[in-house]
Order: C-alpha cells, then sequence, then structure tokens
C-alpha cells in the first residue's frame, strides 16, 4: 500500500494545511515506514490475541500525594505585586485570538 503525492495534498487542502513540495516529499516518505511497520506487525502469529497495552504499569501502584498547603500569599500582597489589576483579580494578557 502507498499514499500517493495527490492524496496527501488533497488531505491538507481539507485541512487548511500549507505544506512545500518537499515537505509532501517527506510525509510521504514517512508513511510508508509506518505502513511498513504496520505490514511486519501483521505478519507476526496470533498478534490479533495480544491484549492492547492501555497503560505502561497497573493502577494499584500508582499513589497520588496529599496536596500540601505552604506560603500562602494573601490577595493583598498577590494584587501588590501585578503589573495590572481589575476588582482584586490579576488582568493578564489575552492568550487566545
Amino acid at each position: 500500500m502507498r499514499i500517493e503525492k495527490e492524496e496527501l495534498k488533497d488531505l491538507a487542502s481539507r485541512l487548511k494545511f500549507r505544506m512545500s513540495e518537499d515537505e509532501y516529499g517527506l510525509l510521504q516518505e514517512e508513511f510508508e515506514v509506518i505502513l511498513s511497520q504496520m505490514e511486519l506487525i501483521g505478519k507476526i502469529e496470533n498478534a490479533d490475541n495480544v491484549e492492547p497495552l492501555v497503560f505502561p504499569f497497573m493502577f494499584e501502584s500508582v499513589g497520588l500525594r496529599e496536596d500540601e498547603i505552604d506560603n500562602v500569599l494573601s490577595v493583598e500582597d498577590v494584587i501588590k505585586n501585578s503589573k495590572d489589576s481589575i476588582d482584586g483579580l490579576v488582568k493578564v494578557k489575552k492568550v487566545v485570538q
């Protein structure tokens, strides 16, 4: 199985990606490596009977630590050290455009 450049260009166009010709060639090579690896996996006997790995270790062995509250700043100290505040809240730059 091979993925052609035209198919990659069509998919990139639908997903609104802009790519150069060199990038399409590199992407095509990467897909060929992935597909050849998948083909090798398909040749492994009884691979369908192997349970997929969901998490690398048992959940029972993982414990969450308790949060410890230490060195709490007062609201006044936080506002005093901020560049800009509004009604007791720190004003920050917009992160979503």
